[in-house]
């Protein structure tokens, strides 16, 4: 393999296809030589996390309310913690991610300004908070507001909230459709700037997708609470602002290559399920001021004798095959 004096040479991968060229000085040169000597990626984005239930990783299988829901086993866990311990271990998880190169993650912070402090000055993290009144929507110093569902609020308290994001120019985000229809038509109404799951409502999908909504999808989190659905997967697969996440850090690592593999056997379409893990950077670039970096994979392992680049990205490449990761 070959590494000159002007970068890394071989085959970039991104959103828009395959090129050949050369990773220099923190850019991609297309070359008109056909390089293959390595496989170059963008960085992966994680566009659903709530990193600080790292603390308890691997709880017994529950349904979905039970484990994080109002006053559920995960906010009892987190409550016993102190923001020193959860910051410990969310900054584990992080680096384990890195290490297969995940570089961003949009992270739902629960506990208002509390919560903050556990991600402060992590900068590969952008912090949505979960303000608990208006007095500390006021206060609160994030990228965004991160609400669960309209079911766990007061409808009145949520509005004000969008119109508080929407005066300063912040993102609001919030959960729908994750066990069924019944949160989704306040959720539309509240027209956020990001929704995340949809997959047991693939029926009013579209209203979402009409107005130009990102919708984020957590394809291992639903299979957890057996909450998965292949059809709202494969409506989303050629929408343009599909996104991927890997949701509570306690079921799962917040790697996006675990989560393409996975995703990989529900969805059949390694192209979308690609795009939806770095689509982040496309959506969110001038918003929060992110770029992404490259992954150099080499071809001594699992791309050795690959047919297919992009299904063997998608579906085996690990940390082990990755040469070098650029930022």
């Amino acid at each position: 393999m070959h590494v000159s004096s002007s970068g890394y040479r071989g085959i970039y991968i991104d959103f828009d296809g395959i090129r050949h060229g050369y990773v220099v000085d923190g850019r991609f040169e297309e070359s008109r030589i056909d390089f293959d000597d390595f496989i170059i990626t963008p960085t992966l984005f994680n566009s659903h996390t709530h990193l600080g239930d790292s603390i308890a990783k691997d709880p017994p299988f529950m349904e979905l309310t039970t484990m994080v829901g109002p006053n559920g086993y995960k906010f009892k866990i987190l409550s016993s913690h102190s923001i020193e311990e959860l910051r410990n271990a969310l900054i584990n998880e992080i680096e384990i991610a890195k290490d297969s190169g995940t570089r961003v993650f949009l992270d739902f912070r629960e506990s208002g300004i509390e919560g903050l402090k556990v991600v402060e000055n992590i900068d590969c993290v952008i912090p949505l908070g979960r303000p608990r009144n208006i007095e500390e929507a006021e206060k609160i110093i994030c990228s965004g507001f991160a609400m669960s569902s309209v079911r766990d609020h007061e409808l009145d308290f949520l509005f004000l909230l969008r119109k508080i994001a929407k005066s300063r120019g912040i993102v609001f985000a919030i959960h729908a459709g994750e066990m069924n229809c019944n949160d989704v038509e306040k959720a539309i109404e509240l027209n956020p700037d990001l929704v995340v799951h949809m997959n047991s409502c693939p029926e009013l999908l579209g209203s979402f997708m009409d107005a130009d909504i990102p919708v984020v999808s957590c394809i291992r989190s639903n299979t957890f609470f057996n909450l998965m659905n292949p059809k709202t997967y494969k409506i989303l697969s050629s929408y343009d602002k599909w996104l991927l996440g890997t949701d509570n850090a306690m079921l799962f690592n917040p790697s996006m290559l675990d989560e393409m593999h996975f995703s990989s056997l529900i969805v059949k379409d390694d192209w979308a399920i690609f795009r939806a893990s770095i689509n982040g950077y496309r959506i969110f670039e001038d918003r929060f001021g992110i770029r992404s970096g490259y992954i150099v994979f080499h071809r001594e392992k699992n791309f050795k004798n690959a047919k297919n680049l992009i299904s063997t990205l998608v579906r085996r490449a690990n940390a082990m095959d990755i040469e070098v990761i650029l930022v």
